[in-house]
C-alpha cells in the first residue's frame, strides 16, 4: 500500500480510512469498526467521527461496506489500541510518514493567500475569456450557448491537464492554476483576432509548453494535483 492510498485529502484536510488500518495492520475490518464505536466518545473528543458507505468487489458482484473517515489524531489514538505486534509498529511509520506527506502537500496547495489570488485570477480569466467569445460571434451574427462555452473551457484544460474535461480546481496545483490562467488569456486573445479553433489550439499549446519551459528553468517544479477522494 502507497501512502497516497493510506491518507487522503478531503476538504483541505488529511484523513485516513477504517479500511486502509485494517489492510496496514493485518486486522479485520470489522475488528476495527466495533473498536471504533466502542471508544466513540473518545474518538469524538478529537473531531468529528463520519462513516461512509462505499462499494467492494467479491466474487459474488459489488457489495457494499460501511468505513469510518478518521483525522490525524483519531488515526493515532485508533493505532495505540492495537497491540504493539511488528506489523503494526512499522504501520505506525508509515501512517506518520503519509500524513506528514499529505499535510506538506495541503499547505503548498492552499497557502493563503497565494492560493486563493491565484484562484481568483484565474476566475477571472475565464470571464474575459467567456465575454470575449460572445463578442467576437455576436458580431457574426451567431448566438452563444453552452455548447461554446464548454468547447472553449475544455479545450483550456486540455492544454494544462492533457484531459478534454471539467476541473475540480482543488485538484490544481498553483503552478497549473496560473498557467490556466494565462492560458485562458491568451485564448481569450486569439478568439478575438479570429483565430480558429484548430489554430488556437495548437498555439496554446505551443504557449503552455514554454510557460512550463521557464519555469522549470527557474528551479520551480511543476505544481499539479495529489491524489484525493
Amino acid at each position: 500500500m502507497t501512502n497516497t492510498a493510506i491518507v487522503e485529502i478531503r476538504n483541505r484536510q488529511a484523513t485516513t480510512t477504517s479500511l486502509a488500518i485494517t489492510e496496514g495492520c493485518a486486522i479485520q475490518h470489522k475488528q476495527v469498526l466495533a473498536m471504533i464505536r466502542k471508544y466513540r466518545s473518545e474518538f469524538e473528543e478529537l473531531g468529528r467521527l463520519a462513516f461512509e458507505t462505499r462499494p467492494f468487489e467479491t466474487s459474488g458482484g459489488t457489495q457494499r461496506r460501511e468505513i469510518a473517515i478518521l483525522n490525524e489524531d483519531q488515526a493515532t489514538f485508533a493505532i495505540t489500541l492495537f497491540r504493539n505486534t511488528p506489523i503494526v509498529r512499522r504501520f505506525k511509520l508509515t501512517l506518520v510518514k503519509a500524513f506528514r506527506q499529505a499535510l506538506d502537500e495541503i499547505a503548498r496547495l492552499y497557502a493563503n493567500p497565494p492560493r486563493q489570488e491565484i484562484l481568483r485570477a484565474k476566475r477571472d480569466a475565464h470571464q474575459s475569456m467567456m465575454d470575449a467569445l460572445v463578442e467576437i460571434r455576436s458580431a457574426a451574427g451567431k448566438r452563444t450557448d453552452s455548447r461554446q462555452h464548454m468547447a472553449e473551457n475544455k479545450l483550456c484544460n486540455w492544454v494544462v491537464t492533457g484531459r478534454f474535461g471539467r476541473i475540480d480546481e482543488q485538484t490544481l496545483g498553483n503552478g497549473d492554476a496560473a498557467l490556466l490562467e494565462h492560458v485562458r488569456d491568451r485564448n481569450r486573445a486569439f478568439i478575438l483576432a479570429g483565430l480558429d479553433y484548430e489554430t488556437r489550439k495548437s498555439r496554446l499549446a505551443a504557449f503552455a509548453i514554454r510557460e512550463r519551459t521557464k519555469r522549470l528553468s527557474d528551479g520551480e517544479p511543476r505544481n499539479t494535483g495529489f491524489s484525493r477522494d
